[in-house]
């Protein structure tokens, strides 16, 4: 009898506890701010929020300054206000409300430099740090191709804006450093004056229509941010689907390497094989499918190609290589 009751009041107790600890946590739920009724964008903030505030008032480079108009600046800067003035971002000047600044809406307010000729009164974008030039020129430029550049490779590497672009003397749209007729040929020699072997890659017998100006390095990457390799897609293999769709299928017979990555045979910016590939065949294919071209002599099993399959490639017999809808070996 004195064990029941030694339960029944345990029992009891770990009633009142629980009760006691729901009292507590509905006091505390009522006692807190109506924040909860926020939105999930006011909550969490935007990406590009910390450049924009940052530099939301890029005028306000030296305290007690007024604007002074494009004019006052061309008195001493004649050669920047004409280049300027053919430049996308000068055209632009004339009827964007961003740029009714003209100079003053990068360089900041300019009339204590105006009067002083002190250029530590005003604002020089190429001095600043690579983020904070970010931030001015993200201030404004708010697009979708820009809103991932805090995560690029570029950005990471301390790369800015300017090392790319010229206000006051770029080309095209993008007021882009190189020079070239075709904007698909200024992109791209803007990028090979870095990323050397990209350039030598295309250089080779096999490679994408870029030096002819028919696609250009943006054509498959945003240099400002993406995935792996600043890619424009969430893969290399849906990337390349854009242009080879024929290539990826969906087939019955699917061959594995294709179905994993395009580059585990090819190379995309150039090869010395035909194709792009990495290797020539049957090479290339002998690095995986040794059976049925293999001998065994003394215990050991090796691969033994007839002279007529040496001279010749795999896809002379395997013609559906990136996948059949008939033959489970690829062949016609």
């Amino acid at each position: 009898m004195a064990t029941l009751n030694r339960l029944r009041n345990r029992r009891a107790g770990l009633v009142v506890a629980a009760l006691t600890s729901i009292l507590i946590a509905s006091v505390a739920l009522a006692a807190e701010p109506a924040a909860s009724t926020t939105t999930v964008k006011e909550r969490i903030p935007d990406a590009a929020a910390p450049a924009a505030a940052k530099a939301k008032s890029p005028a306000a480079s030296a305290a007690g300054a007024t604007m002074v108009g494009r004019a006052a600046c061309a008195t001493c800067h004649a050669d920047k206000d004409e280049s300027f003035g053919k430049t996308f971002h000068g055209r632009k000047s004339q009827s964007q409300s961003k740029l009714a600044n003209s100079c003053e809406s990068c360089h900041g307010a300019g009339s204590l430099h105006a009067e002083s000729g002190d250029p530590a009164l005003i604002r020089n974008p190429k001095k600043l740090e690579a983020g904070e030039a970010a931030d001015l020129c993200l201030s404004c430029h708010t697009n979708k191709n820009v809103m991932m550049w805090k995560t690029s490779h570029h950005a990471q590497n301390g790369l800015s804006c300017l090392q790319c672009h010229s206000v006051h003397e770029g080309q095209g749209r993008t007021s882009l450093k190189a020079n070239a007729v075709f904007e698909e040929k200024i992109q791209t020699e803007t990028c090979l004056k870095c990323h050397k072997k990209q350039k030598a890659d295309m250089r080779l017998a096999s490679h994408h229509p870029l030096p002819e100006g028919k696609m250009g390095c943006v054509s498959c990457h945003n240099p400002h941010g993406g995935i792996d390799g600043n890619l424009k897609a969430d893969s290399s293999e849906e990337l390349c689907a854009k242009c080879h769709a024929e290539k990826v299928g969906p087939f019955a017979n699917e061959h594995p390497p294709v179905a994993d990555s395009c580059t585990n045979c090819h190379m995309p910016h150039g090869s010395a094989n035909d194709k792009l590939l990495k290797q020539a065949p049957p090479y290339l294919c002998l690095t995986c499918h040794k059976f049925p071209h293999t001998t065994t002599q003394n215990g050991f099993t090796g691969v033994a190609l007839s002279r007529e399959e040496q001279r010749g490639s795999c896809m002379d017999c395997h013609k559906e290589i990136h996948g059949s809808d008939r033959k489970a070996r690829l062949k016609d």
